[in-house]
């Protein structure tokens, strides 16, 4: 890749840390959309999920006395059922208009959520159950739980700083599952086109992991400042630019 590529690889790196520092979330879509143009997406998903995780190890520490326990463990165990569904779908449907179809619906409802609906959803257990169901398939089709996840938990009403950490924990189950799933599929020697390790990927690891550090640092100095109404507004702000740009990769791929 050329120096300029490189210096555009290390700007993502840092925006998309810094929108992970401050929501929680958010750093796979941005970073797929601002590299796959540029970048093999064989090259790019790998190195993505293992920086995701490493994300949510930089962050853990304090999201723990923070988060929803009660939300996180109804949407981890529900996950561990449905994601499995999510992703055997897809040798039954069609993946291509699947996907637009569940695009479609993040952007809608995100939208909604945002200039239309005013009162917040009751926190039941049901809805708790719903949204790891709905999480965990969309993990299997799209990769897209998380943006299901953070829907549902705004809609409740949850407080900035506890959704925020209730996310960082759940992504970090999230991706620690498929890089499981990905080095289970490299031992089956399965055909497979991601590969988790080698010179091409170390180097983007690199060119992106130490920027997205540097955002995620910056990021959380400027969460600690924000106010509740104002981190709510960004984050379904963030939830509709990310369905957005996920129905363009999916159309545009």
């Amino acid at each position: 890749m050329s120096p300029l590529i490189w210096v555009w690889v290390c700007c993502v790196g840092f925006g998309a840390g810094w929108v992970r520092g401050y929501a929680g979330f958010g750093f796979s879509v941005l970073c797929m959309a601002g590299l796959t143009w540029s970048v093999s997406p064989s090259l790019v998903v790998p190195v993505i999920v293992v920086l995701e995780m490493t994300a949510s190890v930089l962050m853990w520490r304090g999201s723990v006395a923070s988060a929803d326990r009660s939300w996180l463990k109804t949407i981890v165990w529900v996950n561990l059922l449905t994601v499995p569904i999510g992703m055997a779908m897809l040798l039954f449907l069609p993946s291509q208009p699947l996907r637009v179809v569940v695009a479609l619906f993040l952007l809608i409802a995100a939208i909604a959520l945002r200039f239309v609906v005013r009162s917040n959803l009751e926190d039941t257990p049901l809805l708790r159950r719903l949204c790891g169901a709905g999480s965990g398939l969309l993990n299997g089709i799209a990769a897209s739980g998380g943006v299901v996840a953070a829907l549902t938990m705004t809609a409740s009403g949850m407080p900035s700083a506890r959704l925020r950490a209730t996310m960082i924990l759940y992504l970090l189950f999230a991706d620690a599952l498929v890089i499981s799933a990905m080095v289970l599929a490299t031992w089956l020697d399965l055909p497979i086109n991601n590969t988790l390790i080698d010179g091409n990927s170390l180097k983007l690891s690199i060119a992106l992991g130490i920027p997205m550090a540097l955002g995620i640092y910056m990021g959380q100095r400027f969460f600690h400042r924000a106010v509740s109404v104002d981190f709510r507004q960004f984050v379904l702000n963030l939830l509709m630019v990310m369905s957005t740009l996920s129905l363009l990769l999916i159309v545009l791929r």
